[in-house]
């Protein structure tokens, strides 16, 4: 588990001179990085029974957005499938989302736990989702719901595990 003493302190000013002469500044290096990565990989793992399992059980789920969602592919040739789908899907879960929640997370509430900023993000991100990834017009609402309860497990997982493994980076200003 992460302690203060890891950190880095934020607070003092990183150029000599006055409080004036403060620049902006967030620390990511490779471990948080490598700590977001392992963060959406756990949050895709968590998220799947509420996104994937539940819908299959109550026979809601449906493969169509998935492969929707690869139809910008024909423009350089690559055609639409299921497997190119999940490809995007994972890729987006395991190494975009997370480096943008490294960058973002830290300017995120709550101020403690700082877990719980993965939340905020997963569900400012689930707007997207929510669109790109919709059904259709049949049960709809269960689909919002759902797939918001999923996208708040992967919030946590991601910002729970980030933490852990290093820190969720802190903006100065």
């Amino acid at each position: 588990m992460s302690t203060p003493d890891e950190r880095p302190d934020l607070t003092q000013p990183t150029v000599p001179g006055d409080i004036e002469d403060l620049e902006a500044r967030l620390d990511i290096n490779a471990r948080v990085v490598l700590s977001a990565f392992a963060g959406g990989l756990a949050g895709l793992i968590a998220m799947t029974p509420v996104l994937l399992g539940l819908p299959a059980l109550l026979g809601l789920f449906e493969a169509d957005p998935l492969v929707s969602v690869t139809d910008l592919g024909r423009v350089i040739g690559v055609q639409p499938s299921l497997l190119l789908g999940l490809a995007v899907f994972l890729a987006g879960g395991v190494i975009a989302l997370p480096l943008l929640f490294t960058v973002a997370g830290a300017f995120l509430p709550p101020r403690e736990p700082r877990a719980a900023r993965g939340i905020v993000f997963a569900t400012i991100m689930w707007t997207g989702f929510v669109i790109a990834y919709r059904p259709g017009p049949r049960n709809v609402v269960l689909f919002a719901a759902l797939s918001l309860a999923g996208h708040w497990v992967y919030g946590y997982a991601l910002g729970a595990v980030m933490e852990r493994l290093a820190y969720i980076p802190e903006h100065t200003i």
